[in-house]
């Protein structure tokens, strides 16, 4: 198990996608933080005591997509360059393999999580006070921002990697792990209405806050109870097709 789980993480640390789409979080982060929350901060803002326990969430919210695509590429690496059975040859266990997927790809999306969730807020009070201005004293409520922000990162990690185990083809989980959240299920809303708060990125956004929770018939805890219900669903359906598919 402590050699998969070393195999994995070393496969994560030497794909240079990893540094490129890490780098480019950075780089957004930084830009929207000093200059568009922080340099060009409305009046509004500048007296609001959440504004950035907001900025950490709508951090959280924006970098969490692209653990996901971390999480994809590093599943689908495999099979596109056809080195998974050399992964699989190299366990004895398939589950132990897919299990040390799910422990370096849970600690990539801690990493994420908290890098830019420190980064972000950072940005801001530094373009602040370039500007020469002063936020109000700000207010964080930490036990729910933090329980919050790391399930919403781990969902979006959780589901890139589900996503490309089932898919397996490169291009099209990248494909469905973006176009899913913003189109399939903006249509299917049209349909469920109010129950549309039950889809699976529907219900994560409310957990974090981002939701469009209009008929506020679920709460961030419910949210996360029936993501937590689809990543079970999600993991079983990963895990017996992990065991069947290319098996000798």
């Amino acid at each position: 198990m402590i050699q998969a789980f070393k195999a994995e993480l070393k496969k994560l640390l030497t794909v240079r996608s990893t540094y490129f789409i890490f780098g480019f979080c950075i780089v957004l982060l930084v830009f929207f933080g000093f200059y568009v929350s922080g340099w060009r901060i409305d009046n509004l803002s500048l007296l609001d005591p959440s504004t950035l326990s907001s900025d950490v969430t709508a951090a959280v919210s924006t970098v969490s997509v692209f653990a996901g695509i971390i999480a994809i590429l590093l599943v689908t690496h495999e099979y596109r360059y056809n080195t998974i059975m050399y992964t699989l040859t190299a366990s004895n266990s398939r589950s132990k393999v897919l299990l040390s997927k799910i422990l370096v790809i849970t600690g990539l999306s801690v990493v994420f999580v908290v890098f830019f969730g420190v980064l972000s807020p950072l940005a801001t009070v530094l373009g602040v006070h370039a500007h020469h201005l002063k936020l109000v004293p700000q207010t964080f409520h930490y036990w729910n921002l933090v329980w919050r922000c790391f399930f919403y990162g781990l969902g979006y990690a959780m589901a890139g990697l589900l996503i490309a185990a089932i898919v397996r083809n490169q291009i099209g989980a990248v494909v469905t792990l973006l176009i899913f959240p913003a189109t399939v299920e903006r249509l299917l809303s049209l349909l469920l209405k109010n129950n549309s708060v039950y889809l699976p990125f529907t219900a994560l956004s409310t957990v974090i806050g981002q939701g469009e929770n209009v008929y506020n018939t679920i709460t961030p805890f419910h949210a996360f109870l029936v993501f937590c219900g689809y990543l079970v669903l999600g993991f079983a359906v990963t895990w017996y097709l992990f065991l069947r598919r290319d098996a000798a």
